[in-house]
């Protein structure tokens, strides 16, 4: 059976969100996509070579159409907004966030695709807010809107109360409104 690159990274994400990075182990991963630990070496040369991959994926999930950006900022948002509520609720965990607590200096290649990872989902945001109000502005509501929908996290992995996240991404969602009102 070959196993594709792209199946063992959707793997890796799996096991980053269920054990974290320092619980999920190579074998673990090889053990879940059906291949000897050999054959895994030989397409990722370590743990740590899996985290971009794994992040690169969740954005591109996050965000299929690249073309929000040219609509109305309110639309824009609104769907990126979703976006992200939707990945954060469908796998129950950011694996972002548990990559971050589980990536340091000794990680360097993991610790920088974390940091890039938050940075792009900031920009992203910020950039479709930036439309409407001032740039520092739109970094701050584009940071709290992350932090926000990062803890409705916390909701949903303890009580599997999934509502907790529709209503941060409605609250995030008027506070960009507010934000852009004030603006003007």
């Amino acid at each position: 059976m070959k196993v594709t690159k792209d199946e063992i990274v959707a793997a890796a994400r799996q096991l980053f969100r269920e054990k974290g990075y320092a619980g999920a182990s190579m074998q673990d991963l090889a053990s879940l996509v059906g291949l000897r630990k050999a054959s895994l070496y030989m397409r990722f040369p370590n743990k740590e070579a899996l985290v971009p991959e794994v992040l690169a994926l969740t954005l591109r999930e996050t965000f299929p159409d690249e073309q929000l950006i040219s609509g109305p900022w309110q639309v824009a948002y609104e769907a990126a907004i979703g976006g992200i509520a939707a990945n954060l609720s469908t796998g129950k965990r950011c694996v972002g966030l548990h990559l971050a607590y589980g990536v340091g200096d000794d990680t360097p290649v993991a610790k920088e695709a974390v940091r890039d990872f938050f940075q792009s989902l900031r920009a992203f945001l910020s950039d479709i807010l930036a439309r409407a109000m001032p740039r520092e502005t739109a970094d701050t509501v584009a940071a709290d809107a992350l932090i926000r929908l990062e803890g409705a996290t916390l909701l949903i992995t303890v009580f599997d109360d999934t509502e907790s996240m529709q209503r941060t991404a409605r609250a995030v969602i008027r506070d960009a409104t507010d934000a852009a009102r004030a603006a003007q």
